[in-house]
């Protein structure tokens, strides 16, 4: 700047202290530029420091501003979370109800039919004279004499099986009904074909051995021949030959 400046002086035949007031001018002027420069350079600064300030306050509101959309739609999926499990729960509870009323209904249609089926195999001239002398079961208690096979023959040709007392309860129930009626009635068990070892020969095949109601020193299969089980109310049961005529008990299952 200078060189440029008594250039000019020069051309212009400028005196020397003409030159030099302007020597001192320029370099006045270069003092001041010098001395405003670190000011502006500053300026400039605060402001870039202001400006990033802003923008990470702008940034930060946003932040805060997605944080509080994301709280918001996980409370919202949590909550529809919660009501599809409840849902699902009272939908599997209206299923299990339901499965359970039709199992029901089956159940209900399989007895009707069973007993509509075990009604029409009831012979006429027994049916009328059936007992419910025990749950689930009825009886015929015979006023006839047969021997154990014909007896066995007359309660399957009319949709029935000679009797099993296989417990206790049973028994008792039906013991007072067979007192009353007089005699000795044949029963299902046998050991024909198993010596010693008596079943109930009722279709089921059990072996008798869950209840007994033997006499005392029964069984004792008297002289070889004594194969098949007789009640004698009141007292028990007793093996005696299946040929001898006595009553009998025919039972139906309608459980």
């Amino acid at each position: 700047m200078e060189i440029i400046i008594l250039l000019v002086a020069l051309l212009d035949g400028c005196s020397s202290r003409a030159l030099a007031a302007i020597h001192n001018s320029a370099y006045a002027s270069n003092q001041e530029f010098e001395s405003l420069s670190p000011s502006s350079n500053c300026d400039v600064a605060a402001l870039g420091e202001a400006l990033c300030d802003k923008r990470i306050e702008v940034v930060e509101e946003k932040l805060k501003g997605v944080a509080t959309l994301v709280s918001q739609n996980k409370q919202l999926c949590e909550f529809q979370i919660k009501a599809l499990r409840e849902s699902g729960e009272q939908q599997k509870q209206i299923c299990e109800h339901r499965i359970k009323e039709a199992n029901q209904q089956i159940s209900n249609a399989q007895k009707s039919a069973k007993t509509r089926t075990n009604e029409h195999q009831i012979g006429a001239a027994v049916s009328g004279k059936l007992s419910a002398l025990y749950p689930g079961s009825r009886y015929y208690v015979s006023t006839e004499k047969f021997n154990w096979y014909v007896a066995r023959k007359f309660c399957i040709s009319n949709g029935m099986q000679l009797a099993s007392f296989e417990s206790k309860a049973e028994s008792e129930a039906l013991t007072p009904v067979l007192v009353k009626a007089g005699g000795f009635f044949w029963l299902s068990g046998t050991d024909l074909g198993s010596e010693g070892k008596f079943y109930w020969d009722n279709g089921t095949g059990k072996d008798v051995k869950d209840f007994t109601n033997w006499r005392a020193k029964q069984p004792d299969n008297y002289q070889g021949k004594e194969h098949c089980i007789h009640e004698q109310p009141g007292y028990g049961w007793n093996d005696i030959p299946c040929e001898n005529q006595e009553k009998f008990l025919c039972e139906i299952n309608d459980s």
